[in-house]
């Protein structure tokens, strides 16, 4: 091998991020999703956002109980 394995392989990376994108795109996501509810009063903003996240954990679960495999469907790549 021309290079080491500690600069390529998952299994001697880190658990620290480092690069902060996925960070930001969870945040964003998690934001424009209760854009809505935000101008509410806090418990009335707090039980929505509760009832969203449970509602997107049950259609989750329901989705991955319908996998055939121990792993989620493959999606072709971009053209």
């Amino acid at each position: 091998m021309s290079k080491s394995p500690k600069h390529w392989t998952k299994a001697v990376f880190g658990c620290q991020s480092k690069f902060d994108m996925v960070d930001n795109n969870i945040c964003e996501a998690f934001n424009s999703s209760i854009v809505e509810v935000r101008y509410k009063s806090i418990i009335t903003m707090l039980e929505e956002i509760r009832v969203w996240l449970i509602t997107r954990i049950v259609e989750k679960r329901k989705f991955c109980k319908s996998w055939k495999q121990n792993y989620g469907p493959v999606k072709k790549g971009r053209k």
